[in-house]
C-alpha cells in the first residue's frame, strides 16, 4: 500500500480536499504526500479550487443566488432614490431659486393713483414674485423719512426670456401695489436683506440705499 501510485493519489485528492474520504483513505493520502513532492504540488493547487460536494452544491447556489437578488434590489432602490433626489434638486432650481431681476425704465414704472396709492407695473413677460417692504422710517441727509423697498424676482420658470408654464395673455403690464403707500416720501428698487441693517448690523442705510435705484419721490 506504500507503493500506491501517483495517478491513484491524484485521482483521490479531490475528495481529500473536499474531506469526503474515510480515514484510513485520510491517513494514505497523508502518508504519501510527505514522500512524494509531485502530489504534494498538485493538492496546493487544489487547495485554491474551489471543490464543493455534490450535496452542497443546491445550498451554495442558492445562497449565492440570495445574495445577488439582495445586491440587485439594493442596486434598484440606489438608483431610484439617486434619480428621486437629482430630479427633486433640478425641480426646486427650476422653480424656487429665484433671482433679483435688474431695474430699467422699459421693464419697470411708477405711478400715483388719485386715490395716493403707488402701483409698480412691471412689462417684462413673467416673474415669480414681489419682495417689499412697509414703509419704513430713515434718516437720509439728516431728514427723516418714511421710505419703501420693493423689488421682483424670477426663476428659470418665470422669467421674462423663458417662460414654459404658460402662455402669457395679459393686456397690459403687471399692476404691483405698494403696501400703505398713500404716506411714503420714496421708493427704492432693488435686492435688499433688512437684517444686514436692524439686526447683524453689517450695513448702514446710507450703504444699503446706495446700492439700490431711487425710482419715486415725493
Amino acid at each position: 500500500m506504500k507503493d500506491i501510485k501517483c495517478t491513484v493519489i491524484q485521482d483521490l485528492l479531490p475528495l481529500y480536499v473536499d474531506e469526503v474520504v474515510s480515514d484510513d483513505t485520510k491517513l494514505l493520502v497523508n502518508e504519501h504526500l510527505l514522500t512524494c513532492e509531485n502530489c504534494r504540488d498538485e493538492y496546493e493547487k487544489m487547495k485554491g479550487t474551489l471543490y464543493v460536494p455534490i450535496e452542497n452544491k443546491a445550498t451554495l447556489f442558492s445562497q449565492l443566488k440570495k445574495q445577488w437578488n439582495r445586491k440587485k434590489w439594493l442596486l434598484i432602490f440606489g438608483s431610484v432614490l439617486t434619480t428621486t433626489l437629482i430630479g427633486f434638486a433640478l425641480f426646486s432650481f427650476i422653480f424656487y431659486y429665484a433671482k433679483p431681476i435688474p431695474y430699467t425704465a422699459e421693464l419697470f414704472k411708477l405711478e400715483e393713483t388719485a386715490d395716493g396709492k403707488l402701483v409698480l407695473n412691471y412689462f417684462g413677460e413673467s416673474h415669480a414674485g414681489t419682495h417689499s417692504t412697509h414703509p419704513l422710517e430713515v434718516e437720509i441727509d439728516g431728514e427723516v423719512k418714511k421710505i419703501s423697498l420693493i423689488y421682483c424676482v424670477k426663476t428659470i420658470a418665470h422669467s421674462p426670456t423663458s417662460n414654459f408654464l404658460r402662455e402669457d395673455k395679459r393686456i397690459g403690464p403687471e399692476r404691483l401695489e405698494l403696501i400703505d403707500s398713500e404716506t411714503v416720501d420714496a421708493v427704492y428698487y432693488g435686492d435688499f436683506d433688512l437684517d444686514k441693517v436692524t439686526k447683524e448690523k453689517e450695513q448702514t442705510w446710507e450703504e444699503l440705499l446706495q446700492q439700490m435705484t431711487l425710482i419715486w419721490e415725493r
